[in-house]
Parts: structure tokens; sequence; C-alpha cells
């Protein structure tokens, strides 16, 4: 129950206690004043002892039958309680026609029977009780015997009760109905720290009930002009009783089971499966909205009409199921087989065809079939999700093919038959499978160029413009020394063929023998550095050019620098000094900077792996760049 609905059911009682506490304040003073005629009063009387009679029956027949399902200690007890009760009450009713002052004492025994029970119930805890076939038999056997002890007690000792004369009877019946009162009330106090702790309704009806017994009590014990208010107050009490009984044994259990349903439809809304439940004529009589999109049909307009008539199972050749097959099917479900299904194909009404898996579960119940319950998964994003991983795979094994061709095109430092006045070390590292950094050494009659280039972008189209331009400059090379040559004829080929916004940048050189000359040449690319083996000195090597591609004609200019033994020229791409994302103010010098604690006195393939060991460092081991390092060292 909600915060909303609780409050207002506390208002509408305080309303009714204010009410029933005002009108016994002015019973009190008034009742006394009014007279109503004998044959008046005793029609009254036996009406009301009737209504306590069927009130006390029926929650009696209530406990009997709810006990069974509940298996509570409370609503037993309450059930042989009401028994005994209304054992007594109806011993009141019919010696209410013969004997005025014994029918009395049956019904203080009634009234205390109640009081005290109600305070022993609501005093402990409920139980949950172990299912016991005897229980209910017991229990109200014992309130049978105790019914009987009272009556037979009640009907001999009457005459030592009712004294003749004297102040004894008023005495003792104001004791006893004083006593049933303050039962009541402490009752009621009992019931109300339970509804303060548990906030469900029924106290609430059991606190009014116990409040109006209590003051019918007060107006019982006060004697003539005040009884028939006071059973009229205990009424009103055995009429809440009535809804306190109903509201915890059939609106609670109802409000629970709706909130239960309700929770279990989200859930099965929720899934990202189908459910759907079948009669056993193959009848839909239930459905969540996957299923209904599955099937292609509203699920509240699908209730009741038969599966097949909006959807024809079809198998593995495409054929629609004959009646043989479900035949077979419904037999299998019968013996309780689960059946599942991986894959098939559901053909609906509208000519849709789905790829579904499902699973068809049997509902037995005593050994026949009932119905089943489906359970439907749609296999489309499953099938494309298989299909984007192999063409995937296929793409993976086609790039590893052509990662290992690109690596077969570039040279590596053993392989080439150097000279032995040279000493080169290269080391080339893709951040992805295909690399769009490329390089290049060839040896001459007395000299040795080298070369190395970044194609902007990375990936394939990268890959595939670093391979022209590698097949492109190993054609040139004939052409002259002079390294600015090369970038020409590599600028204009560059930008007839390439895409506009594709360029690259490259640093070419020359190194010769006879003059221990290095003339270079750059187009945009990072510096070269020089270290100067007797001075330990790092020197950046620039040349006037822009990135080849971005114009037709461009007059790049040959620089030269003088080799002294032990000097060499490192080349690299921007990717070995540049971080993405951070600020460097100067690649060069963070370069310069892994030179100088590095080794140089190994072979310049040893050098170039240290180095590349620092690079990896100081980029935390993250790669996001194609990264290549060329190191030429005169001997």
């Amino acid at each position: 129950m909600n915060e909303h609905r609780q409050n207002r059911q506390m208002r509408l009682h305080s309303i009714a206690a204010m009410l029933a506490t005002t009108l016994f304040g002015v019973l009190l003073f008034a009742a006394g004043r009014l007279s109503f005629p004998p044959s008046f009063y005793h029609s009254i009387h036996l009406a009301l002892g009737l209504a306590a009679v069927v009130v006390c029956w029926l929650v009696a027949m209530q406990g009997w039958a709810v006990f069974p399902h509940t298996l509570s200690m409370e609503r037993l007890v309450m059930g042989a309680l009401f028994f005994s009760s209304g054992s007594l009450f109806s011993f009141h009713f019919l010696l209410s026609f013969a004997d005025a002052g014994e029918a009395s004492l049956f019904s203080l025994a009634a009234r205390f029977t109640i009081a005290w029970g109600l305070l022993f119930l609501f005093s402990r805890p409920d139980e949950v009780m172990e299912r016991h076939s005897g229980q209910r038999w017991q229990a109200f056997l014992m309130a049978l015997v105790y019914t009987a002890a009272i009556g037979l007690l009640l009907h001999f000792t009457a005459s030592l009760w009712l004294g003749d004369g004297t102040s004894r009877w008023p005495l003792w019946w104001q004791a006893g109905e004083g006593a049933v009162g303050l039962f009541d009330a402490a009752a009621a106090a009992i019931v109300w720290r339970r509804y303060r702790q548990g906030g469900s309704p029924s106290p609430l009806y059991w606190l009014m009930a116990l409040l109006l017994f209590a003051f019918g009590q007060v107006l019982l014990m006060l004697g003539p002009g005040h009884v028939l208010w006071g059973q009229l107050y205990e009424v009103s009490g055995f009429l809440y009783v009535l809804r306190a009984m109903y509201v915890e044994t059939i609106e609670k259990p109802y409000v629970e089971l709706k909130q239960h349903e309700q929770q279990l439809e989200m859930m099965a809304n929720a899934l990202g499966e189908g459910l759907m439940m079948l009669d056993r004529d193959g009848q839909i009589v239930w459905m969540n909205p996957e299923a209904g999109r599955l099937l292609g049909v509203v699920p509240d307009e699908a209730k009741g009409k038969p599966l097949f008539s909006f959807v024809s199972l079809a198998g593995p050749n495409g054929d629609a199921w004959d009646w043989k097959q479900l035949r077979y099917v419904v037999k299998r479900l019968k013996s309780g087989e689960v059946i599942r299904v991986e894959e098939e194909s559901f053909c609906r009404y509208d000519g849709v065809c789905l790829p579904v898996s499902y699973t068809l579960a049997p509902v037995i119940e005593d050994g026949a079939l009932t119905g089943l319950v489906a359970v439907l998964r749609d296999m489309t994003e499953k099938k494309e999700k298989e299909r984007l991983e192999r063409e995937r795979e296929q793409l993976d094994f086609e790039l590893s093919l052509a990662a290992n061709m690109q690596r077969a095109l570039l040279q590596t430092s053993s392989e080439a038959n150097l000279p032995s006045y040279v000493d080169i070390g290269v080391l080339s590292v893709p951040a992805r499978v295909l690399s769009g950094d490329f390089y290049r050494f060839s040896v001459h009659q007395t000299s040795v160029s080298v070369g190395i280039a970044d194609v902007s972008g990375k990936g394939i189209p990268a890959a595939m413009l670093m391979t022209l331009m590698k097949f492109i400059l190993d054609r040139t090379v004939h052409y002259g020394t002079q390294p600015h040559v090369y970038l020409d004829l590599l600028n204009r080929f560059a930008y007839d063929y390439t895409e506009p916004s594709m360029f690259v940048t490259m640093f070419v050189g020359n190194y010769n023998e006879k003059t221990h000359v290095f003339s270079y040449a750059c187009a945009g690319h990072e510096p070269a550095l020089l270290y100067r083996a007797k001075t330990k000195q790092c020197v950046p090597l620039h040349a006037k050019g822009c990135a080849l591609g971005l114009f037709p004609q461009f007059s790049f200019e040959t620089k030269s620098v003088v080799l002294e033994p032990g000097d060499f020229v490192l080349l690299y791409t921007d990717g070995v000094t540049e971080k993405r994302g951070e600020e460097v103010a100067d690649g060069f010098s963070v370069l310069a900077s892994m030179v100088t604690r590095t080794n140089l006195d190994q072979p310049a393939s040893q050098v170039v792996h240290d180095l590349y060991e620092q690079v990896k460092a100081y980029h935390q081991y993250e790669q996001k760049d194609d990264q290549t390092l060329l190191l030429l060292r005169r001997r």
C-alpha cells in the first residue's frame, strides 16, 4: 500500500474514533434518562445478540478454511477463539427466551473469552506452523472442550452468582464487565504498537473494534439505561472485526497478488526475449510485447487465437511444417520433454521471415499436458554479428597479407650489402597493422642514399600511398644524386595522383664516400639529427621545403654537412617525439636527450633499438602513431 492511501485510512479511522468517543461521552450522561418499552428493548437485545453470534461463527469458519493455506498460528487460534465465543453467544441467545439471568452470564463469558484471547494473540508474534493434518481438529476440539467446561460451570453455579435480594449479582457483574473492558483496552494498546511497527491496514480495524468493545463494556457495566447502547457499541466492534478479517484474508492477498503479477509482467516485458503461454489446443493465453513483435501481432488482440494463425514454421530446407511434424512435437511435450531449437525460420502472416531460436516447456498437471510456455529469441542480430565477424576475420586476414607484403618492401640493414665505410640501423613500428611510414637506403658506386617519409593519416590509404611513393622513389634515383631532384619528381607525382586531403613529408640524404659530405633535402619533415662524435653534441639539419602533394611545383633546396669519423645522422618520423593531446615544445630536444642517454659505442642497429626503448617509455608504452628511426653513421 502506498503512503498516500495509508495516510488516508489513518485519517478516516481517527475521525471514526473521535466520533465514537464523543458519542460515548454523551451516552454516559444521557443514556440513563432515555427509557424504552420492555418489549422494544427485548427485541433489539435479541437482534444484537444474533448479530454477535453470526459474526463469531463467520470468523471461526474463516479461520478453519484459511489455515491450510497460510499455516498461520494466529489465524488458527483466532478461529478457535471465536468458535468458543460464538458457542457461548449462541447459548446466551437461546437462554434469552427463558432465563435472562443465566443468559447474561453466558454473554459475559463470551465477551471475556474474546477479550483475553485477543490480548494473548496480539501480545505475541505470529508463527508459521508445520503442516500437520490434525492441527485444526486439535485446536477446535480444545475450543469445544473449553466451551463445554465454561457452559457447565455457569449452569451449575448460576445460583451462586445470582443472589436473591442481595448485592452480589450487580457487584460480580460490574467486576466482570470491568475486567473485560481492561483486557480490550490493553489489547488495543498492543495493536496500536503493532500498527506503528508494520504499517499493515488490518491493525487499524482491530484497533477500532477493541476501542468499541472497551466503550461497550463500560456502558454495560453501568447497568440499566446503558445496556442497549453498550450492545450497539459491541456489535459495531464486531463489524470492524469482519472488516479486519476481510482485509487480512481477502483484500491483502489480492493486492499482493496483483503487485506480484505486475512485477512479473514488468520483468517479462523488460526481457529481450519473447515469452508466450499457450493452452493445450495451441491457443494464445498470454504473451509479452517482444513475442508480439516477433509474431507481428498486438498481444491483446492475439489472446484466445491459435498460434499458427499468425506464424508458420519453416524447416532447414524452407518447407513449412506439416501436421505430422506438429503431432510429433506434441507427443514429445506430453512426455515432459523440454524442446530447444537453436534456429528456425518463423514466417509471419505478413510474409516477413525471421530467424528465431525457441524453447518449448510443457505445463503438466496430474500427468496431463495442459499447456506450454514458449521462449522466443530473435536471431537476426546474432546472425548479423556472425556475418560481420566473418567479414572482419576476412579483412584481418587480408590486412595481415598486406602487412607482410609491406614489410617485404622495406629493407633491413642485415639484408643490405653495405659498404665498409658506413653503418646503418633502422627500425619501423606501425601503429596499426599497416604503416604510413616508409624508409629506404640504397648503395651506389661511391655513395649511399637514405630517405624517410610519413604519409598523412594511418591505415590502408596511407599504406597504399606509402607503397606508391616508395616505388617511385626507387625508380628516380638514377636521375641524379642531388636530394632536391628526388623531391621535385615525387612532388609532381603526389600532386597528380593522390587525394587533395593527403600529403607526404619526407627527408632524403646522400653520403659521398670520397668527400664525406652528407647532402640532404627536406619536404616538410622533421629535421634530421646530426651527432658530432668529437663534441658529443646534437645538431638539427634543417632545409627549406613543404610537404609533397600540396603544390604542383615547389623549389626544394639541398644542403650539406661533412661527417667526421663516428658522426651519424638520425632520421625519424613525428610519431617518435610527438605526443597526441600534449604540447611538446621541441621534439628535437626530446630525441637529443635520448641520444645522450644511449650507449653509442654499439652497432647502429643496437643503438636504434635502445633509442626505441626510450621512445616507448616516453610515450608510456601507448603507441598512437607510426614510429620509424633510421641511423647512418660514418665508420
